[in-house]
């Protein structure tokens, strides 16, 4: 699942929990559920600008210390493991999150690879319509 996506669905349901610390957990959670479904990823030269372009106008409409935002961090902070194993920090092997493990115990699985990320683009768009609703925008 593409990052900015990812932080979408996290800021809905960020917005839905209404509270920061449970906002955060509810966003890692979905970040699994997200990984889950058919999807198409990109390589981080792509990813990198659109997370910042998305993190960056969710500060702007709800604030940094906003469920919404707290929801998005949540929501994409298991990507981290996959960033720091792209850069070579760490290898593939030293992930632990269950749908980035394979080969472990715990791998969860992961999304049918898609070509078009017209099913990606749907979901976030109504992701951020429920992140307004429940910001009362």
């Amino acid at each position: 699942m593409m990052v900015c996506i990812h932080a979408a669905v996290g800021a809905a349901i960020g917005g839905s929990v209404q509270r920061p610390l449970p906002a955060l957990a509810s966003g890692i959670a979905s970040h699994l559920i997200c990984d889950l479904f058919p999807h198409r990823d990109y390589d981080i030269k792509i990813e990198a600008p659109l997370a910042a372009l998305m993190f960056g106008w969710l500060a702007k409409r709800y604030g940094v210390q906003s469920p919404q935002f707290l929801g998005a961090v949540g929501a994409v902070l298991p990507d981290a493991e996959n960033a720091l194993a792209v850069l070579g920090v760490i290898p593939r092997s030293a992930m632990i999150f269950p749908t980035h493990c394979e080969g472990k115990s715990w791998f969860a699985g992961h999304g049918k690879k898609l070509e078009s990320p017209a099913s990606q683009i749907a979901l976030a768009a109504i992701a951020l319509a429920l992140a307004d609703r429940s910001a009362g925008q």
